[in-house]
């Protein structure tokens, strides 16, 4: 699929599935999951604000546009629908976790996917942000991932990429906020988190272990964007349960 939104509007559906991708990501990266949806479901897989277009959308866009395209999006879902799942991948499991607190026992349950709770940059990953930079991902597994899992028509124009610095200090500052709300999810969540993730620590998993609402299982043979053959198939028979 493209990294355009996905929308599926089943009339009179009780069931909906809300889709939310990381920081610079795509709807795209929610490709196989997608077909595990039940068909009697409407699924929202959205594009967050200043994604899908250029360098200078990306650094127009702010964490608080974030915030408040998913804080609408969720709002107008529980007025149509009885029953709301959210899928989200990295930052979007941010705003998820946000939405569970907000909106408590009105959203049935969490499916997070890589939540960077704590953060580690691995030498594989400067590598792999170097070779984007320079157009020479082809070999790099890390490079191609990031490639693949970006909406954002990169560009060779070095300079232009200064105004993305504060996307990035505000996702920090926003993981440290939402650390701090874990005690107050109330909901199901199954959380699956990388054990080679390139971005984010596996003492992430020991923050989310601490709430017993959370089950969460270490992926082993996949990183922060993309996915070994068998966990995939372990993600899709989770999300399956889940939806039943």
């Amino acid at each position: 699929m493209s990294h355009r939104e996905y929308i599926r509007i089943v009339e009179g559906s009780k069931n909906a599935v809300l889709m939310i991708h990381g920081i610079a990501g795509s709807p795209a990266h929610f490709r196989d999951l997608l077909p595990v949806v039940p068909e009697d479901w409407s699924v929202y897989n959205i594009l967050l604000d200043g994604h899908g277009g250029t360098v200078m959308d990306f650094s127009a866009t702010s964490m608080e546009k974030w915030k408040e395209q998913v804080a609408s999006t969720v709002d107008q879902l529980l007025l149509r629908h009885e029953k709301l799942v959210i899928v989200a991948h990295s930052m979007g499991t941010l705003f998820a976790l946000q939405a569970a607190v907000d909106h408590g026992n009105r959203i049935a349950s969490l499916f997070l996917l890589a939540a960077p709770l704590r953060v580690r940059v691995a030498p594989d990953m400067l590598e792999g942000t170097l070779r984007v930079a320079l157009r020479k991902v082809e070999g790099h597994a890390t490079a191609t991932a990031m490639v693949d899992d970006c909406s954002i028509d990169l560009n060779e124009k070095l300079h232009r990429y200064i105004g993305w610095a504060p996307r990035f200090v505000e996702i920090l500052e926003e993981i440290r906020r939402v650390r701090g709300l874990l005690p107050r999810v109330r909901i199901p969540c199954v959380a699956l988190q990388s054990e080679k993730d390139e971005l984010v620590s596996v003492e992430a998993a020991q923050d989310l272990q601490r709430n017993r609402r959370f089950d969460v299982t270490m992926l082993k043979d996949s990183g922060h964007f993309a996915y070994g053959a068998d966990d995939m198939k372990l993600l899709q028979q989770r999300l399956t349960e889940m939806l039943k």
